[in-house]
């Protein structure tokens, strides 16, 4: 198993539908992918890309260890399911979310901006890992500034920018 991503880009805005690998349900991460962290609104830019997939058939979700009240606003301004507490980066959450959507894990994408959560879960519940550089990286969970000093590490090792 390895963490290095199948993709990665600047923004949500940046990914081609394309580069998806034949994933067609695209789970995607709320803090600092989908909007800054904690933040009720989302990205614009992050909105408009949802919106496309959506019209180019994929199915859509919110994957996020937060909780569902912080998850309702980008859930309802997206217009689509979110899934809150899915445990990241254990993989049995994502399993679960996968089944609800109908889909094998195979045939989803994780996107997210975080190495050691977002594309460790994908990658050990089997699904295709798509990284994002986080929206506001200077508003963030504590713990999740530690993880960044490891995650510039990792990213070195692995080449990636």
């Amino acid at each position: 198993m390895s963490l290095r991503p199948d993709f990665c880009a600047p923004h949500l805005a940046d990914v081609p539908l394309t580069a998806l690998g034949g994933a067609r349900v695209l789970l995607l991460d709320a803090d600092n992918t989908l909007a800054p962290w904690r933040g009720a609104v989302p990205d614009p830019a992050a909105a408009r890309w949802v919106e496309s997939a959506k019209a180019a058939g994929f199915r859509l979700c919110i994957a996020s260890n937060s909780d569902a009240e912080r998850l309702r606003p980008l859930e309802e301004a997206l217009g689509i399911p979110a899934f809150p507490r899915a445990g990241k980066p254990l993989p049995s959450g994502l399993r679960r979310i996968a089944r609800e959507m109908g889909a094998a894990p195979g045939a989803c994408a994780l996107i997210g901006d975080q190495l050691l959560t977002d594309m460790l879960a994908a990658r050990l519940a089997g699904m295709r890992a798509v990284l994002l550089e986080p929206l506001d990286p200077s508003r963030e969970f504590t713990g999740t500034r530690v993880n960044r000093v490891l995650e510039r590490i990792l990213l070195r090792i692995f080449r990636i920018r």
